[in-house]
């Protein structure tokens, strides 16, 4: 969209949204109105051509650096005009009689993939260098350097792609192409200046002294402290018009910052009560179905460009597949801030994995999984086993033995609410003697799996280990290290979601259901997915052992063909 001088594209979308109320979330029906609120006011007014000047620079500059449009000239969405106009459009006098910006810090927080990048490095560029702002420090904050990154690559790259920004500009860059920063000296009427930009993640003290113009909080729901948001603030405050700009999708748990920030973000759309604070929420109305399409394309303003409905119908059938997925679903893709602490499954979701009986195993091709522990918690030895149903469909079968020590063993049931003499009995505990774990048991039962079964490998979290698995070693067993790290666990967590939505996995012990109950997943900045014993708060070494021995197994969960299933008929009634 071509931007001529005085026409108002903030009203342009504010027309449009109360025309189309239905179609737009509350709490962006309620910015509209503050903005309408105020070109009533006589303390404050709009600046049209300044507003345009913004998103002129905006669509003049910065360059889409990734994707299908990689390349090409920005083209703001009118809802994004709507947001850059209120930032940079509304002026008033301060109490010197200058003319001054009235917007000094602006809270924007919209669903995953809708162009938040886009924005954040439009309003840091323009400060750099469109506004005209003499000495003008900027800094990209985040929560983590890697997070930081993400907001900085896309700044450095659309300076180093447009020669009249790269041409007075030094970009800083750090091992493997990280971006520290850049500089972009200039020159006056003969007075030397220079802009700064600066990438800042955690560490703000060499601040003191210093009043940043333009701070950007990239992705605020991660930041798990203040100080960072409240040291940058408070150095800003003897600029005349500086801008804080706060970008993100909501988040998990209520004691982020992004929750903080958010809900005095609410506050002030709801009172009018703060005329620094412009404030921007893409969020499903109270009482919302999250399962109904209207509510997906209402929050997400860039739906049809950066977004499909293709892409969210795919996000959303994970979504049904555990408590954690539907988390992610609701916080990422439709911008509601949820319980940080959620377990990953629910107990609908895994009831049907326990079955009676798992069949004859005596032979059977199957990989170990071992999670030792040393006292309270559960040692297991997790025995899979990759077999198909009579259609050929690949299932996985789940044998396990868990390892208890029998001192206060009265009081741990208690404690775990968990019936371990009962279980014992039924065969699917041992006991040991005391207060440790008897890993020569733990041997013993692996050396009676080797007889009964065709063990093919043991998959071992290396935590104390090691002594185990050289004597595993010594009888001729493979055995491979799995560390408990997002990277390595991902695929198998991913793939066991799966396997259990589609009813593939079957177990015999009630012991794996209460560890997969138990079981809280957190996740690193790209998304990859770990267990966690230190947020799950009762036990999940079970779950563990199973997802060990699983790196091996979920590479054989493929469904036999015709002939295959014909061989699978032969073998069964031979």
């Amino acid at each position: 969209m071509i931007i001529e001088p005085g026409v108002n594209f903030a009203d342009q979308y504010s027309k449009m949204v109360m025309k189309n109320k239905t179609r737009y979330p509350n709490s962006i029906i309620k910015a509209v109105k503050r903005y309408r609120k105020w070109k009533r006011r006589k303390d404050i007014w709009f600046e049209v051509d300044r507003a345009n000047e913004m998103l002129d620079f905006v669509q003049s500059f910065v360059r889409h650096v990734k994707g299908p449009l990689a390349g090409q000239l920005m083209e703001l969405e009118l809802w994004e005009m709507f947001v850059f106009a209120n930032m940079y459009g509304w002026y008033h006098k301060n109490e010197k009689g200058k003319i001054v910006r009235v917007i000094r810090e602006s809270y924007v927080q919209v669903p995953k993939k809708n162009g938040k990048t886009i924005i954040a490095a439009g309003a840091l560029l323009y400060a750099m260098y469109g506004e005209g702002e003499l000495g003008a420090d900027c800094y990209a904050a985040a929560t983590d350097y890697e997070q930081a990154q993400n907001a900085a690559e896309p700044i450095s790259q659309t300076i180093e792609n447009s020669e009249p920004l790269s041409r007075d500009t030094q970009i800083y860059k750090g091992i493997n192409g990280t971006i520290s920063g850049a500089l972009y000296r200039y020159n006056i009427d003969g007075i030397a200046y220079q802009n700064k930009f600066k990438v800042l993640s955690k560490n703000t003290k060499g601040l003191e002294g210093k009043n940043p113009y333009f701070v950007l909080n990239d992705e605020l729901h991660a930041q798990e402290n203040m100080d960072m948001y409240d040291n940058l603030k408070s150095a800003q405050v003897s600029r005349e018009q500086p801008m804080m700009l706060n970008t993100s999708t909501a988040g998990k748990g209520a004691s982020s910052v992004g929750m903080r920030v958010y809900k005095y973000a609410k506050q002030v759309l709801d009172n009018d009560n703060d005329d620094s604070l412009f404030v921007a929420i893409w969020e499903p109305n109270k009482n919302y179905d999250w399962e109904n399409r209207k509510v997906w394309k209402m929050v997400n303003p860039n739906i049809g460009i950066s977004v499909t409905m293709e892409q969210l119908e795919t996000e959303f059938k994970k979504a049904k597949q555990s408590a954690h997925s539907k988390a992610e679903f609701l916080s990422k893709h439709l911008n509601v801030f949820v319980n940080g602490a959620n377990n990953f499954f629910e107990q609908e979701q895994v009831e049907h994995v326990l079955v009676d009986d798992l069949g004859d195993l005596d032979g059977e091709v199957c990989y170990l999984g071992l999670d030792l522990s040393k006292t309270t918690d559960l040692t297991c030895v997790s025995l899979n086993f990759p077999s198909f149903d009579i259609n050929g469909r690949a299932i996985l079968k789940v044998k396990q033995m868990y390892f208890i020590p029998n001192a206060d063993i009265d009081f741990r049931e208690k404690e775990d609410n968990v019936p371990y003499q009962d279980l014992a009995e039924k065969g699917f505990v041992t006991f040991c003697d005391g207060k440790m774990i008897n890993q020569d048991q733990v041997l013993e039962y692996i050396i009676e799996c080797m007889d009964i079964y065709d063990v093919q490998q043991l998959n071992y979290d290396p935590a104390m280990s090691q002594k185990l698995v050289e004597k595993c070693e010594n009888l001729g067993l493979e055995c491979i290290a799995v560390n408990q790290y997002p990277t390595v666990m991902n695929s198998m967590i991913d793939d066991t979601e799966r396997i259990i939505y589609e009813k593939r996995l079957l177990t015999d012990n009630p012991l794996f259901i209460y560890c997969a109950l138990n079981v809280v997943v957190v996740s690193n900045l790209n998304g990859m997915k770990a267990p966690s014993k230190r947020q799950s708060k009762k036990k999940i070494d079970g779950f563990v052992a199973f997802l060990v021995a699983h790196k091996e197994t979920m590479m054989l969960m493929e469904d036999l063909n015709e002939d295959g299933i014909d061989d699978l008929i032969s073998d069964i009634y031979r």
